[in-house]
């Protein structure tokens, strides 16, 4: 029996099963908007049909129901003075107004938690300082301890997530050394069970009876059915399955058969949680495509509706109906605010040269199925 998304104020259990997805479970859509705080405060401009409306209000009448925000750990002056401030921004006292009006506008809030000052992924997985020299146990209850005071911080703020993303693109582990993983290799598989099971029961106890749904996410990869399996045997108890996907078109053939084996070994509900596309051909995005392949689509804003119409079709013909989601990634970068105007993500995002909300924002409402009460 699957784990399914639960719908917006439902008590959730972690051992709850209800079956394969029906009609009126909620299908989330949306996109990570992390920067759109520092966007906004630097003289960007988000327009809907050619209006300046907000980047909130621009996703609600594309009606979209999912909007995400990552966490950073906070970074001290020496990790700031090293990566720079919008790499270390998004720490908590960033994160948490920004949480309080996606909240009150009525959305899911996804919660990302990258257990880290800096960007989390396959290829670092930087721990914060006061966590480095840590023993295993130490480490685990500081974790568990981190994601308590976050969870409660946000509860007690009218902020609460309804999923929590443990970890992002943890493909090789996280916090390392200490929870670096390697294929096939069972001593640091419990090292990285314990530490997902520490952060979950933190979060657990801080959410009390309104537990936020877990996401474990990993980029696309062959190796994630093996991944979600040993997740699954080392006692990681998780409801949704999160997948990053950035290729050419060529390659959406491996993405319908990566999430297909992923269902068949786990069956629990599945998001794309990153993806995206360029909508215009120039220098970044040429430079994007030499490491892609098959490029199906035209870099246009037409183009990159199509592509995001394909990925959606992908999810939503997911083996027992565990497609659950798609959301962009940078979909808030916005060339009207002067920091992201050569940015490459800029060229990549949900919005056009002049901040006007794209195409593809509303081929994501179109599929978007169960808004939030209020919505």
């Amino acid at each position: 029996m699957a784990m399914v998304c639960i719908a917006f104020g439902a008590l959730v259990q972690p051992a709850l099963s209800r079956g394969s997805l029906s009609a009126a479970e909620p299908f989330y859509t949306g996109s990570d908007v992390s920067f759109y705080g520092y966007i906004i405060s630097h003289g960007g401009v988000y327009r809907y049909d050619h209006r300046p409306v907000g980047l909130l209000q621009a996703f609600k009448l594309a009606r979209c129901n999912t909007l995400r925000l990552r966490l950073f750990h906070r970074a001290t002056p020496a990790e700031r003075a090293k990566h720079g401030l919008l790499p270390t921004l998004n720490n908590l006292a960033y994160t948490l107004p920004l949480a309080q009006k996606i909240v009150k506008a009525g959305f899911y809030f996804v919660l990302d938690m990258h257990f880290s000052y800096t960007w989390a992924g396959p290829h670092h997985q930087h721990t914060p300082a006061a966590w480095q020299h840590l023993s295993a146990s130490k480490l685990k209850a500081r974790l568990g301890a981190y994601c308590y005071r976050v969870i409660s911080t946000l509860r007690r703020n009218h902020a609460m997530p309804k999923i929590v993303m443990v970890g992002n693109e943890i493909n090789n582990g996280l916090l390392w050394p200490m929870g670096k993983l390697w294929v096939h290799h069972r001593a640091r598989w419990n090292h990285v069970a314990s530490l997902l099971r520490a952060a979950i029961a933190g979060i657990d106890d801080a959410a009390g009876p309104h537990r936020p749904l877990i996401m474990i996410q990993v980029y696309s990869s062959p190796y994630a059915p093996t991944f979600y399996r040993e997740l699954v045997a080392h006692g990681v108890h998780f409801d949704l399955v999160g997948m990053d996907f950035y290729a050419g078109g060529g390659q959406l053939k491996t993405l319908r058969s990566e999430l297909d084996q992923v269902a068949r070994a786990v069956h629990k509900p599945i998001i794309v949680a990153e993806t995206a596309y360029p909508w215009i051909n120039n220098t970044y995005n040429r430079r994007w495509a030499r490491h892609k392949r098959n490029m199906l689509f035209p870099f246009t804003p037409a183009g990159q509706a199509a592509y995001m119409k394909d990925v959606v079709k992908i999810v939503k013909s997911i083996p027992s109906h565990l497609g659950c989601g798609v959301w962009a990634w940078g979909g808030e970068f916005n060339s009207t605010c002067p920091a992201f105007r050569r940015k490459p993500w800029t060229y990549r995002s949900l919005f056009g040269s002049h901040g006007n909300a794209l195409p593809a924002m509303n081929v994501l409402g179109a599929a978007a199925r169960g808004n939030p009460v209020g919505y």
